[in-house]
């Protein structure tokens, strides 16, 4: 560096515009010759230095291992995109507003005409009730029905008494059935009365102006006067 200062300072002072342009070219071309000369000089005693530190460095330091690359992050879920409403036009027609149709109102139901009640029909009157049955009769005068025979033993052994005959009269006035309806005790008697009562003649029974058969008791007494 002192070399190059000296150099420096051994410019002319007297010299000429041309003189003073080539001494300059040629003080740069020195500086520059010099400048690369002291660096190729410099260059070996830098390259062993930097040779001897980099061996030294690669003996002490330990392998740096590369950190494991970070796992990469799931992405996130976009959050869904809003839907839009659409959006409704109101359209705002000419058109007159309807007129409003007055509400029917249903009619009231009729009410139920009240029901009259029809007069009951009188009752019928009860059927007049059949005429009584008038029963056979065997003492008429007209009839003329002879009395029953006394038995001659019953008068000598002094039998009396009263039978209770019950006689079926037929329609035209003659014993149908004559059956014994209560004895007077005796046989003999009992059988007089029964002979002498099948002949006679009756009243027949009557309903209005009909002739019906129909039974009548008939008693007959036996007794002895002196």
């Amino acid at each position: 560096m002192n070399q190059t200062a000296a150099l420096t300072h051994t410019y002319p002072q007297t010299a000429s515009g041309k003189d003073t342009a080539r001494w300059l070219a040629v003080v740069a071309a020195a500086h520059v010759a010099l400048v690369a000369w002291v660096a190729w000089m410099a260059r070996p005693a830098l390259d062993s230095h930097l040779s001897v530190m980099s061996v030294q460095i690669l003996r002490v330091a330990p392998p740096v291992e590369a950190p494991p690359k970070p796992k990469p992050k799931p992405p996130k879920p976009r959050p869904p995109k809003p839907i839009e409403k659409p959006q409704v036009k109101r359209v705002i027609s000419q058109e007159p507003a309807p007129v409003p149709i007055p509400e029917k109102r249903p009619e009231p139901e009729p009410k139920p005409e009240p029901v009259k009640e029809q007069p009951k029909p009188a009752p019928e009157p009860d059927p007049a009730p059949p005429p009584a049955v008038v029963p056979p009769r065997f003492d008429a005068d007209y009839l003329n029905n002879p009395a029953p025979r006394y038995p001659q033993i019953s008068r000598r052994l002094n039998e009396s008494g009263k039978v209770l005959l019950r006689v079926q009269v037929g329609p035209d006035g003659r014993a149908v059935q004559v059956l014994l309806h209560r004895t007077s005790g005796y046989p003999r008697l009992d059988d007089a009365a029964r002979e002498a009562v099948s002949s006679w003649r009756f009243v027949p029974a009557r309903r209005g102006n009909d002739a019906l058969t129909e039974w009548v008791i008939v008693p007959i007494s036996f007794n002895l006067t002196r």
